[in-house]
């Protein structure tokens, strides 16, 4: 099976029967599982302000998550109206440490040439292009059928087939999927367009990400300057312009490209 670049969240096939959500409305319950992918997404290891946890869900969905047990509940308080904590995350979901830790990895196969192979050398068929190099095929090993098939395949982040070459390189897509809440987090930070930090990031490191891996890239950009900019998004186009090899290589740890 190809392997899906996209992060997951864990959850166990018996959750719907956890006596914790159990009695939980679906609104609770689907507000619990928002929690678990938006701490990956933000990269906070379940841990949320008041603020954003509030902008996110309403209050009595919160509230009912804070009282679904009393000693052990789903989420906790830190202290009297203090930040919202996803209990035991770091037990059942990949932490920041963890992707750090499986990125180093990955870059210390990349030092010694590759990934260790499953197979000894001559029992395996060398594959025929890799995934982020750029020589071409030879021309007429490809079939008709394989050409159409790539190509109805084509996704939200391909370009059109209307578009120029030059407009290609300059121009990824022509629209993007953002999920509600990705789009308002990216707005508290001043992130109108997420689409136009997909077109940059491919502009100047060769990449694809989706919303989400753009809105990861945006963060951590804002966070990395001394003080918050004035213009967010014009500070992250710049950003990501001057140091594109930096961006490379937070994608690739967070294993944000996708295909």
């Amino acid at each position: 099976m190809p392997r899906d670049p996209r992060l997951y969240i864990t959850l166990p096939i018996d959750i719907h029967r956890h006596p914790k959500l159990r009695n939980l409305s679906a609104e609770a319950k689907w507000a619990f599982v928002e929690m678990n992918i938006e701490a990956i997404i933000a990269g906070n290891d379940g841990r949320f302000s008041a603020e954003d946890a509030e902008f996110l869900w309403a209050p009595e969905i919160l509230a009912a998550l804070v009282a679904s047990h009393p000693s052990r509940p789903l989420v906790c308080r830190d202290g009297n109206g203090g930040d919202y904590v996803i209990r035991e995350f770091a037990q059942h979901q990949m932490t920041t440490a963890d992707r750090e830790k499986r990125a180093e990895i990955s870059r210390a196969n990349g030092a010694k040439g590759g990934r260790p192979r499953k197979n000894p050398e001559g029992t395996h068929p060398k594959p025929s292009r890799v995934s982020l190099g750029t020589q071409a095929e030879p021309a007429g090993t490809r079939s008709k059928a394989e050409s159409e098939s790539e190509s109805e395949s084509e996704d939200f982040y391909s370009p059109s087939k209307s578009q120029s070459s030059s407009r290609r390189a300059s121009v990824l897509t022509d629209a993007i999927e953002v999920p509600e809440i990705t789009r308002r987090l990216a707005a508290q930070k001043g992130i109108t367009s997420l689409r136009a930090v997909v077109d940059s990031i491919h502009r100047h490191t060769g990449l694809r990400v989706d919303a989400n891996g753009a809105f990861q890239v945006a963060t951590s950009l804002l966070d990395r300057a001394k003080e918050f900019p004035k213009a967010p998004a014009r500070y992250v186009s710049r950003a990501i312009e001057q140091s594109p090899i930096e961006v490379q290589q937070f994608i690739h740890e967070h294993a944000l490209e996708v295909a």
